[in-house]
């Protein structure tokens, strides 16, 4: 049985303190992650990525990385939550991805990101899941400054930053 790696980690959207930082609403939020899973290669160049459309909560995107093609399977709860799966019993490796919007007060949003992934472990005396952490740590926050970007360039539906 291979090991898993599971982490999770929380983005602050908006910082209400910060009168700099422009608020992003709920709606703009969302359609920046929906936008995200849609086409991960406008958020990293090295993937290319084709889309399968299936229902408006539901679709198959299969990523090329290197010489994998991998078939990933995105459900949407719209305005709250993208889960994407790679299903490790048909393909070279099994992973799991969840962005839920959370919102504990009005207009303080969060995006709580939680991955279940095979392990790599140790490689060549480098901890590789600790390499991937911070990868995939370092994407995320990247993400939200690129749909700050896109809200602020209003280069999605439903922008409703203020």
């Amino acid at each position: 049985m291979t090991a898993l790696l599971e982490f999770e980690h929380i983005i602050q959207v908006n910082d209400l303190t910060n009168p700099e930082l422009t608020v992003l609403g709920r709606e703009a939020l969302w359609q920046g992650l929906v936008y995200r899973a849609s086409y991960p290669d406008h958020f990293n160049p090295a993937l290319k990525c084709r889309l399968e459309p299936d229902t408006d909560e539901h679709f198959i995107r299969y990523i090329d990385v290197g010489e994998f093609e991998l078939r990933d399977e995105v459900t949407l709860v719209p305005m709250q939550e993208v889960r994407t799966l790679i299903d490790g019993r048909t393909q070279p490796m099994h992973a799991e991805s969840v962005a839920t919007i959370e919102e504990p007060e009005p207009d303080q949003l969060f995006v709580r990101f939680s991955y279940k992934r095979d392990s790599i472990g140790i490689e060549g005396g480098l901890d590789a899941d600790a390499f991937l952490k911070e990868a995939y740590s370092q994407q995320d926050r990247d993400a939200i400054i690129v749909i700050r970007q896109m809200v602020a360039n209003n280069q999605l539906a439903g922008n409703s930053g203020h």
